[in-house]
């Protein structure tokens, strides 16, 4: 009799269907992502998991945490704030996304890299230095780097090609004391123009690496507590 429950059971897993098995797998992946971080103290205080791993996430599921909750006036103020100051060392591509929670730079390839090349030109310092003051506090930010290529190489070269650069960056703020425990690259190859590649003015266009400020449990946390104005 024994056997012949297992003889069921084992047929009932072999032609269950794939999709309920693999729809519960997502949907508690996405409620771990959804739960992790609600911006609320309870969330936060319940998670005895520790901190989900960021590097593991693609580009859309980390652009689309944390849920800012009842913090989410004072982050964006202080987002605001950061673009401002960034706009003073003369980073002009700069705009708030995600319902102004979210700051994006792009930065054109030309200013950080020689052509080809995957090693930091010496100009590269002045583009990137402004973004050192954002990497001072563990956790305060999420930090992508998106390094993105033009289409003239083939798809395994610009991956590559964007891979070792997007690296080239995170090292650089490593190196100039930038704290990269929240950092994560991601090498876009020519996946997603900006503009034709028809053209010079369009390849350079598409050269250009993306930086997103997505903000940190640390600086939710501050906000919560009244100390962000204070930074």
């Amino acid at each position: 009799m024994r056997k012949i429950v297992f003889i069921l059971l084992a047929v009932v897993i072999c032609f269950s269907p794939v999709g309920v098995s693999s729809q519960n797998i997502f949907q508690k992946a996405a409620n771990k992502i959804s739960s992790w971080f609600s911006g609320g103290e309870k969330e936060r205080a319940s998670d005895k998991t520790g901190h989900i791993d960021i590097t593991q996430l693609t580009l859309d599921e980390n652009l689309s945490i944390p849920d800012l909750g009842k913090q989410a006036r004072k982050i964006r103020t202080a987002q605001s704030r950061e673009m401002k100051r960034l706009q003073k060392a003369r980073l002009s591509d700069l705009k708030l996304i995600r319902n102004y929670e979210v700051l994006k730079a792009t930065l054109s390839a030309s200013n950080l890299f020689l052509p080809n090349d995957t090693v930091l030109s010496d100009r590269a310092d002045i583009y990137l230095r402004p973004f050192l003051a954002s990497l001072r506090v563990p956790d305060f930010y999420h930090v992508m780097l998106v390094m993105h290529s033009d289409d003239t190489g083939s798809e395994a070269y610009s991956l590559d090609l964007t891979r070792a650069r997007a690296r080239a960056v995170r090292d650089w703020f490593t190196r100039n004391g930038g704290n990269t425990d929240f950092v994560v690259i991601y090498e876009a190859g020519a996946f997603d123009p900006i503009a034709s590649n028809e053209t010079l003015e369009g390849r350079a266009r598409n050269r250009r690496l993306d930086i997103y400020l997505i903000p940190g449990e640390k600086m939710v946390d501050m906000a919560r507590r009244g100390e962000l104005d204070k930074r």
